[in-house]
């Protein structure tokens, strides 16, 4: 008579796979150090604490998920691809074994990066947040241009539930659904009005300045412009 299963619908493997995609979706944008760096960017320890591991296991899962890549993961990875032995890693590099492996990607676990792409971005918008929240009124004048550079890609949707996207060069901000730009000094007027009403602002026409349809829900994720719903 086989023995009872004390968790007969216990699979390891997806349980596995649960783990990390709460991980990756907690952790964010990935983090590359041959990218400048995101100082509020969640940390390892942080990803740690919040699911009660170990900062290697969580490196192991986001290098996994493609999240996490600095000189030391690559270093380490290509010596494996290579056919070194753990051994022979540990000698080159001065690494403990435990170090190693955390440094190398599950090998039974497959992820799909792009699934978490609208988790991260949402992410990031709430750390763009975060931080205008905490800044004064002239503060966050100073900062607002870097907060669009920084948002540049982003999927946003206007009023009319039309989808767009834009990229900056130098002071002008270019959509995808517009050939002409919207300069910066138009984006610091239309936020002067946001300022002056508080963030009470009812809809695009309120900020009464050219490409305003797109600049409202940019302020609105930037939680700058209160919605009923917010």
């Amino acid at each position: 008579m086989p023995a009872h299963k004390r968790k007969p619908n216990y699979n390891g493997a997806t349980t596995m796979q649960e783990l990390m995609t709460a991980v990756c979706d907690y952790y964010g944008d990935p983090v590359d150090d041959r990218k400048s760096e995101d100082l509020d960017h969640v940390s390892l320890h942080d990803v740690a604490d919040r699911f009660n591991i170990t900062v290697m296991k969580a490196r192991k899962l986001l290098i996994t998920g493609g999240l996490y890549s600095t000189s030391l993961s690559r270093r380490v990875q290509e010596l494996h691809a290579q056919g070194l032995t753990v051994a022979q890693i540990t000698e080159e590099t001065g690494l403990k074994r435990a170090s190693i492996n955390s440094y190398l990607p599950y090998a039974h676990i497959i992820y799909n990066l792009p699934d978490i792409s609208i988790k991260a971005e949402r992410q990031k918008q709430y750390r763009v947040r975060k931080r205008n929240n905490n800044r004064t009124d002239a503060e966050k004048e100073e900062k607002l241009w870097q907060e669009f550079i920084y948002l540049q890609g982003c999927l946003f949707t206007t009023s009319k539930g039309l989808d767009f996207t834009y990229k900056i060069h130098g002071g002008e901000m270019f959509v995808d659904r517009k050939e002409k730009s919207i300069t910066k000094a138009t984006v610091m007027k239309a936020y002067g009005k946001v300022v002056e009403l508080d963030g009470a602002v009812k809809g695009p026409k309120t900020l009464g300045t050219f490409g305003a349809s797109y600049l409202y829900p940019i302020f609105v994720k930037m939680g700058l412009i209160k919605t009923a719903g917010a």
